[in-house]
């Protein structure tokens, strides 16, 4: 594998509940990953809540996006997120390995002996820091959000300063839904962006209204196509789906 054909794409939804106006977002996040556009999730649950149905749909959302899911407290969501997205790495890479190593040698990782296996997972370990990665964040910023958006604010800073150790490219882009004046959502900060670009645009984050998951997710694929590659943006188009 040519790490500089690799690309890794992925939306991160991160939420504290169930979408209510916008359609639906599970066949958004199908129409993704028919695009090979990776879509995680992330359930953000209150410390006293002991029932996860309220956070089932982010498990429909991560299956249909060929992603992964996971459910955190909000003091955690950087560690999550950071956790996500190694595992979406290296889930990546490890399948694109097995699908050559059927073709050649008619045998996956898990049917080799442990000493080619380890040898295998190792260069997987390693490869995993030099792909190229592509990340939108679509952020739940509805009313339900309020005492918690503070600290999100701060993990998605916390994610983009260590994604930035890694040794190969990376691009973060952040979406919130519901935006301002009635639209289902809202670019805060885009592909090419710095850290400190970002940290002057999130104070505008407040959080309010309804959770249009469905059309932010959207948005955030069209976010992404309207990359050629990994820092080289397209002719501006006006995106589509952000109005309410």
């Amino acid at each position: 594998m040519d790490n500089k054909e690799v690309i890794i794409k992925q939306i991160i939804v991160i939420t504290d509940g169930q979408s209510n106006v916008g359609g639906n977002p599970v066949e958004v996040a199908r129409k993704a990953f028919k695009k090979n556009i990776i879509v995680n999730t992330i359930g953000i649950m209150n410390q006293n809540q002991q029932e996860e149905k309220p956070l089932e749909e982010i498990v429909n959302i991560a299956e249909a996006g060929g992603g992964i899911y996971e459910y955190t407290y909000i003091d955690e969501l950087h560690q999550t997120m950071q956790s996500i997205t190694y595992k979406t790495v290296n889930k990546t890479i490890q399948e694109a390995v097995n699908k050559q190593l059927k073709e050649i040698i008619h045998q996956d990782i898990n049917d080799m002996n442990p000493a080619a296996r380890s040898k295998i997972l190792h260069y997987i370990d390693t490869f995993s820091e030099e792909v190229a990665l592509q990340t939108c964040i679509v952020m739940d910023a509805s009313g339900s959000m309020a005492p918690k958006i503070l600290s999100a604010r701060h993990s998605i800073l916390d994610l983009m300063e260590s994604l930035e150790l890694r040794r190969g490219n990376c691009e973060i882009a952040v979406v919130i839904y519901p935006g301002e004046g009635g639209d289902y959502c809202q670019l805060i900060s885009g592909f090419g962006e710095t850290v400190e670009d970002f940290e002057r645009k999130i104070a505008i984050i407040k959080a309010k209204g309804t959770t249009p998951t469905a059309p932010a997710i959207d948005y955030a694929i069209q976010l992404i196509e309207g990359y050629n590659r990994i820092g080289l943006q397209k002719e501006p188009v006006e995106l589509e789906g952000a109005m309410g």
